[in-house]
Order: structure tokens, then sequence, then C-alpha cells
């Protein structure tokens, strides 16, 4: 059994972003959102059919690039998320009101984010400024196959 990808691209920052989480003792953890402007793309057996999530050891490995390619981050708990967006019709005569799908959008959610570059954190902040590029990264959730 082969691993799974999830590809995610186009990410741009959404809702709140935490660029600072601090508890005493603890492990710094920064929580992120992102809207992702392009479709997710699902690579290997997650798009064949064959491919059996019960099975998944780890799913934890997730890997954050800016849109060079530069690794920015490593991502131990992530998730995706599809919301559509539809309006309701009801045939004439029909007790029955039909959702049509008119839209959806795709949220991708960091809880634990271990930032390996600090460009990172740098584009984030400059996407704030007027006038200055946003912040568009790439990412990547592996999901891990058992070891046979």
């Amino acid at each position: 059994m082969a691993d799974g990808r999830y590809i995610f691209r186009s990410c741009v920052p959404d809702g709140a972003i935490d660029i600072a989480n601090v508890t005493s003792g603890d492990i710094i953890n920064r929580s992120w959102s992102f809207r992702v402007n392009e479709p997710p793309e699902l690579q290997e057996l997650l798009d064949s059919g064959t491919f059996d999530p019960r099975s998944i050891l780890r799913g934890y490995n997730g890997e954050l690039y800016d849109g060079d390619g530069n690794f920015l981050a490593e991502v131990n708990q992530w998730q995706a998320q599809v919301n559509y967006t539809n309006t309701d019709y009801q045939p004439a005569g029909s007790k029955l009101t039909w959702a049509v799908p008119q839209s959806y959008s795709v949220t991708l959610t960091f809880t634990e984010t271990v930032i390996r570059d600090a460009r990172l954190l740098q584009k984030v902040i400059d996407g704030l400024r007027n006038n200055a590029p946003d912040a568009v990264l790439n990412f990547m959730g592996v999901l891990r196959a058992p070891a046979q």
C-alpha cells in the first residue's frame, strides 16, 4: 500500500492566525487557518478508490511551502474542510425542495505547527502592510500507509 497525499495550492491566510500562543512550561503551538484558492488534489491511492483509511497508522506529516517551493513549517495536526453553498429550488407542484450547488470553499486549519523557517511568519506579517504582496503558500499532507 502506498502513501496518500493531499495537495493544497494557493493557500492564503484566513480567519484568526496565532502569531503567539504562550503558556509557561508548554510547547508553543500556533493555530493557522487558510483559504485554499485551487481545488484540492488527491494523489496516490486516495484517488484510485482502493485506499482504506482504517489502515493508516499515522497521518501527521504535513509540510508547508512558500510559492517558490521553500519548506517553511512542519504541520503535525491539520484538518481540511469543504464548505458548500447551495440555493433552494422548489419545482412547481413538488413538495420537495432541492439543493442546487452554487459554490464551495476549502478551509485548511493547522493546530500544531512547527516553524522551520522564520520566513513563514515574515511572509504573513509582511502581507499585512499596504501594497505588499499577500502570503500565498502551498501545503502537502501525507497519510502514511502502514509498514508491511
